[in-house]
């Protein structure tokens, strides 16, 4: 549902164009029933228990009529729940995920959700495609990576449906629009058993370049080399060519991409610490389709918003939720013209217009 209203900001322009359609953003929630601390670098607080608290928030607000901004589906980009989780085992885990999960049960629409670092710290992937967290179930997917061999050492007899589904898919939410949901840990360290070679490869991978003991530290990194960290991750020949494809077709279609993921395709506002491994090759892509219009992420917990000067792309990371103190809040619900993205943004998420290229 779009809004029966122009937007009151600054830096939006009304418009005699009719709204296609709306969705939701969301990143980061990171809940964990455990007292406020500081993050690893010391930075910044993590506020865990108010968490659930913003998300009933932003539930509350996407359900009301006064709003006016009803979203017709809602993007969840990753980190549901908190790593912390998994030292209280499966219990814990599948405890804090029922908690968010019960939250987003009251939206009257479809929720998508992206894979995160934290969801692999409390999951392994066989248990995360059993789950509500597998969204592209109900969509065109593609196989699983053939290098992967962590399902037969995972499943039970019997236990596994899903087999042969990959945890990236693709949607059209409207005529004239593709929606292409990426996994950005497709090729990661964690996620896969130790004798997985996508396992392997990976750790292989990081350790050529990051030096460090703890493979979580830029130190001494270069700026080109400081995305080689344990926590990201990359989306492997298999799914660049399935990316590939999508955007041919889309191109040909005449419909307009956007991208989503938990791991920025995309230097945003320069971060190379939040950034896909295989980015370059991401890069070099998207240049070539320009029916690519718009990509989130989430992954930073910084709200950001770049325009690639040569492609025109527009690359958002969003806030969060985890470190949004008591009293603000940091989501956003984005209205779809055919020309452009208008960004309500509420607290630490700033309202935007996105004109396309």
């Amino acid at each position: 549902m779009c809004a029966d209203r122009p937007p009151k900001t600054k830096k939006m322009e009304d418009t005699a164009s009719a709204c296609l359609f709306s969705f939701g953003v969301i990143s980061d929630i990171q809940y964990a029933d455990i007292d406020n601390r500081l993050n690893s670098t010391k930075t910044h607080t993590r506020y865990y228990r108010n968490a659930v608290a913003l998300l009933t928030k932003a539930i509350d607000y996407w359900n009301s009529d006064v709003s006016s901004m009803r979203p017709d589906f809602v993007m969840q980009l990753g980190d549901i729940i908190d790593g912390f989780n998994n030292e209280g085992g499966k219990t814990q885990s599948l405890r804090s995920l029922r908690v968010i999960l019960n939250q987003f049960d009251r939206l009257p629409c479809t929720v998508h959700h992206a894979l995160g670092n934290h969801e692999f710290y409390n999951f392994n992937r066989v248990e995360i495609m059993n789950s509500r967290l597998f969204s592209g179930v109900q969509f065109e997917t593609t196989p699983r990576d053939s290098k992967c061999e962590c399902f037969p050492d995972l499943i039970q007899p019997d236990e596994f449906s899903a087999e042969g589904l990959a945890s990236y898919y693709h949607f059209s939410p409207a005529p004239g629009f593709r929606f292409v949901v990426l996994d950005t840990f497709n090729e990661s360290i964690i996620g896969h058993v130790e004798k997985c070679p996508i396992h392997q490869q990976s750790l292989h991978r990081v350790r050529t370049v990051n030096k460090n003991d703890d493979l979580e530290s830029p130190a001494g990194l270069k700026v080109s080399e400081k995305r080689f960290l344990a926590y990201n991750g990359g989306l492997g020949e298999k799914q660049l060519e399935w990316l590939e494809d999508i955007l041919q077709g889309a191109c040909s279609a005449k419909e307009k991409v956007i991208l989503f993921g938990h791991v920025s395709i995309y230097p945003v506002n320069g971060d190379h610490t939040c950034l896909l491994w295989d980015y370059p090759k991401v890069d070099k892509m998207l240049r070539a389709f320009p029916c690519v219009v718009a990509a989130f992420a989430g992954h930073t917990h910084n709200y950001a918003h770049t325009i690639d000067a040569s492609s025109g792309i527009h690359f958002v990371t969003l806030p969060g939720i985890v470190e949004v103190p008591p009293g603000s809040n940091g989501f956003g619900t984005i209205l779809v013209y055919a020309d452009k993205l208008v960004l309500h943004g509420v607290g630490q998420m700033d309202s935007l217009e996105m004109i396309f290229a």
